[in-house]
Parts: structure tokens; sequence; C-alpha cells
């Protein structure tokens, strides 16, 4: 024993781990430390499993919430301030921009959607046909949830068929096939002045669910031929509406497709939404640093159990050091005593972790149902489900940062373990 503690002893050796582990067990004389190494075990580990979820969770909402607002709607938009303008012609030239996905016209207007169970404020997206089923986030099998897209902007002046949201449809008590009455101020022009108000009734044609609360709950889509006359001189908003292959790299098409804009206001997706994107990233990085500070407040409880570990083991740190361990050796004990118990809280935090994001639903599933209320609001936060999306990243940042926190929280007790006169301790055993 004498050899194997001696100062021969190549540093972390078989010896000194053996040592460090038995040491986190409970002794006679110090019953307390094991269940204090317990605590600082939990401690690292559920905190490290609660920041990958938060952090999870947070990516996943800002990655779907983007992947659909870019999906549904185009990233840059140049404004028709002339309602005589041709966009053809622009629209030809747009689409000739390297990088130009695609590019069509798009009418917006706010109206007021009646049925005899229900009513509410709408927005109305008038889109010619082919546009419209190009945009498979809208029109794609999978998001047809009653009718269907194929008499949409068929017959004279686009038909009379819409499409609509499931919840809009739902509050409104209409399926496919059944009348919606529109509603919108400030109508055409006529020998008796301006009509202060229009109405026609449409029929539903298609009924959709995007998986986005706000979507399925507030738009519309009419034909555009139709929009045109339903909305002339109700000033809505026409505008042409562009798709790039990299929206995150606006500032290649912008110049371009201002130059071919001639004047005309050109925007995107950075200023319509941006701000909202830019405020989720704030938030996510002060969600970050607040909970690695309670990880760093969990490791830092490995500190109470190490101090009371080197007092317990007075006795036990003169004899190894009578028998020749250095105080290297001793420092290397304590130190691999501490770095156990943040390397398995790490871990076990990071399975935890992993294995509640993989599973988030089916856990929200169960709590709702256990306290009989809707724990994740589709109206609150947009989506049916949680997203979640876990970066290996994140996950990588967050256990470096549990093990960094753990190893420095090991330093002052071993050193003080280290520091320990061999005969001051003897002398009361």
């Amino acid at each position: 024993m004498a050899e194997q503690a001696g100062a021969a002893t190549s540093p972390f050796s078989y010896f000194e781990w053996m040592v460090a582990r038995r040491y986190l067990g409970a002794t006679r004389s110090g019953k307390g430390v094991s269940l204090i190494s317990i605590i600082a075990f939990v401690g690292i580990m559920l905190a490290v499993a609660v920041l990958i979820i938060v952090m999870s969770v947070m990516q996943g909402f800002r990655a779907k919430l983007l992947e659909q607002m870019l999906g549904l709607n185009g990233h840059v938009f140049v404004q028709l301030t002339d309602p005589s303008d041709d966009p053809d012609p622009l629209i030809a030239r747009i689409l000739g921009t390297p990088g130009v996905r695609s590019a069509a016209p798009l009418m917006q207007a706010p109206v007021y959607a009646t049925t005899p169970v229900g009513e509410e404020a709408v927005l109305v997206r008038a889109m010619r046909r082919e546009d419209l089923l190009s945009i498979g986030g809208i029109t794609g099998a999978d998001k047809v949830v009653d009718g269907s897209f194929d008499s949409f902007g068929a017959g004279k002046n686009g038909g009379s068929d819409i499409a609509l949201g499931a919840r809009l449809a739902g509050a409104l008590g209409v399926r496919a096939g059944g009348g919606v009455t529109l509603i919108t101020g400030g109508g055409a022009e006529t020998a008796f002045g301006r009509i202060p108000v229009r109405s026609k009734t449409y029929r539903v044609g298609a009924v959709f669910e995007v998986d986005n609360s706000q979507y399925d709950s507030s738009i519309i889509f009419m034909p555009l031929e139709q929009a045109q006359l339903f909305f002339q001189g109700s000033g809505a908003s026409n505008q042409i509406e562009v798709r790039v292959a990299d929206p995150d790299r606006l500032t290649l098409y912008i110049p371009p497709i201002e130059e071919i804009a001639e004047g005309r206001p050109v925007t995107d997706w950075t200023r319509i939404i941006g701000p909202y994107f830019e405020a989720l990233k704030i938030e996510r990085n002060v969600m970050r640093l607040i909970l690695m500070l309670i990880v760093a407040v969990a490791a830092l409880n490995i500190i109470t159990g190490l101090v009371m570990l080197v007092k317990d083991k007075t006795g036990d740190i003169a004899i190894l050091r009578t028998m020749g361990a250095t105080q290297g050796a001793v420092m290397r004990i304590f130190f691999l005593s501490g770095a156990l118990i943040g390397l398995l809280g790490t871990l076990f935090g990071v399975v935890i972790g992993a294995l509640f994001v993989a599973n988030i639903d089916a856990i929200e599933g169960a709590l709702s149902a256990l306290f009989n209320t809707d724990l994740f609001n589709a109206e609150i936060y947009f989506f049916q489900s949680i997203p979640a999306e876990m970066q290996l990243g994140e996950v990588a940042t967050i256990a470096g940062w549990s093990l960094f926190m753990s190893f420095v929280s090991t330093l002052y007790p071993a050193w003080r373990a280290a520091r320990l006169d061999p005969v001051e301790a003897l002398r009361y055993e």
C-alpha cells in the first residue's frame, strides 16, 4: 500500500480513482457526506436537464415559427402603388434575378366574415390559382381537412370559391360547401357616390390546417380575379410576393429587386417579422444565462460535500501522507471525488433532458389529462403541439459548462486537503 501511495504513483492512477470512489460513500463517522453528495448529484442532473429542455423548446419555437412564416408568406414584397399597374412585366423581370424562386401578384385586405353562427374579423389573401397551389404548406394533401382546392379560381372572374383555416371555419360554424358572407368598407365609385359597404356570399371550397393558430383562425384565400372585383376602390394592398432561395441572405437579392422595382417600395420579411425573432433571440440568450447560473449554483454544492469529506477524512489523509502520498496525490483524490459527482450528474442530466425532449408531446398530454387542463393552449402558443429541437452544439455547451463548474468547485476543497499537516492531523487521533 505504501508503495502504491508513494511518490512513484502516476497521476490519476487506479489507486487514486479507487480511493476517490470509496470516499464518496458513507462512513461510520460521517454518514452525512454521501447524502450531500447525492444532493449535489441530483442538483446538477436536474439543472442540466432543465437547461437542455428549455433551450430545445425555445429553439423549436423559433425554427418552426420561422419555417411556417417563411413557408406561408413571401420573403420580399414589391408594393404596387398604382392600381392600374400591370404586374406581369415586372414579375417577368424579377424572375430573371438569380436566386429568385417565384414571384406572384398578391392582394391583401381586412374584411368581416359572417355566417348565421358567428362573425370574425379576418384577412383576405388573394392569389392566382397556380400560385396558391404551389404553396404545399397550405394546399398539400396533409393540410386540407375538408373539401379541396380543385375548384379554386375556376369559373368566370375566378369563380366564387374561397378557402379558410380550420379554426376560422369552426368559429363561423361552416364546412366545405357552406357559405360565408364577406363585408368590406369603401366600395367602388358610382354615379351616386362611393358605395359605403360591399358584401358578397362566397362558397367555402376548402378548409386547411397549417398547425399555426394565427393562420388557421384569421386567413381566407380568395382568387385574385374575384378579389380585384370585390375590393375595387376599397384600398386593398396590391403587391408582388417574391420567394428566394435563401431567405437568410436577403442582401444578395434586395439590391437587384429594388433596381427592377424602379422606385416602388420594397420590403422584406426581416422588416415585417424580424423584430419579433430578434426579441425571441434576446429572450433565449437571457434564459440561457439564467439557467447556466442555476447549473453553477448546483455545482457549487460540491464544495460543501468535499469540505465535509475532507474534515471527516482528516485522519485518513494524514496516514496517506505518512505512507508516502504526495500533496499532488491527495489533491487529485479529492478532485476526482468531486469531479465524479459533476461527471455523473451531467451525464444523467443530458440523458434525462434528451428523453424528455424526445417524448415531450406525450408528457404534455399526460400532464394535461392528469390536471384536467390544457397546458399548451394553441390559441396562446400558435402551435398544436410543443415544438422542440435539440441541437448537439447547444447540448455540448451545456455539458461543458456543467463539467467546468464542477471541476472548478472541487479545486479549493482538494487544495485544503493537500495542505493538511499530517502531524497536526494525527495529534488528537
